[in-house]
């Protein structure tokens, strides 16, 4: 996958479909505003780096992919940061600003779902309210944009609702407790939102789901007493995601 820069609307692929229904996956970087901004760190503490984001259509198929990186307005991006996420200051240069990322990503969005129903979903509630609290603080009014009067869903919450989790996984526990790797760079929004689309595709299939996932399901629900250890059917992965349940 290749990294855009500039801050034209850059960073989209698109496949052909003619189904009624699309789900976006989205995910996002962020650095945090420095404390010196008190005012502004009031309203929101954060601005938004990257956008990444995978288009689904009611077959669950993948139908497009959008990357955009965000240049911040109130500081450079931390080292701490440019490390987490690969996000650095020379990438976002010369990126658009938060406004007209938006105003990107909203294109990208008409252009693919081309008018068909939209719902949003994400890794944790924290997209959401990240965008809620920059466009407050950069006064830009949300109900513009299609994606912001969709519903949106919390597939972190969702897929451990399904496998009778209390506490909340990080997503590369989510993908490993499939048995499977995580693709790509964690952290990198495009990659994340990719991953975070596999659980999505596999938590709306719900034979395929239960086939796949009964393992795991079986671990952490047991009917009855376990007489094997989780490192011996499932390795270390699933180990840690037992051991968070404790």
């Amino acid at each position: 996958m290749t990294r855009g820069k500039g801050a034209s609307c850059k960073g989209s692929k698109r496949l052909l479909s003619v189904y009624p229904m699309k789900y976006i996956i989205i995910d996002l970087e962020m650095n945090p505003i420095i404390y010196k901004f008190k005012k502004e760190r009031q309203i929101c503490k954060n601005e938004i780096v990257e956008i990444g984001a995978i288009m689904i259509d009611e077959l669950l198929q993948k139908i497009a992919q959008f990357r955009q990186f965000v240049k911040p307005e109130y500081n450079d991006i931390g080292k701490r940061y440019e490390k987490l996420t690969g996000v650095t200051n020379e990438l976002v240069a010369t990126a658009p600003h938060f406004r007209v990322a938006m105003d990107c990503f909203s294109q990208w969005q008409k252009e693919n779902s081309e008018n068909d129903d939209i719902a949003v979903y994400a890794w944790s509630e924290n997209d959401r309210r990240q965008i809620d609290q920059e466009m407050r603080l950069k006064e830009i009014a949300a109900e513009q944009y299609d994606l912001m009067n969709a519903p949106w869903y919390d597939l972190q919450k969702e897929y451990c609702t399904m496998l009778g989790l209390t506490r909340m996984i990080t997503l590369e526990a989510a993908v490993g407790a499939m048995g499977e790797a995580f693709v790509g760079r964690m952290h990198d929004a495009l990659w994340d939102a990719e991953n975070t689309a596999r659980i999505f595709t596999l938590s709306r299939d719900a034979e395929n789901f239960k086939r796949i996932m009964k393992p795991v399901l079986e671990v952490l629900q047991p009917s009855k007493p376990m007489t094997y250890s989780l490192g011996d059917l499932f390795g270390e992965k699933l180990r840690q995601l037992k051991t968070q349940q404790e």
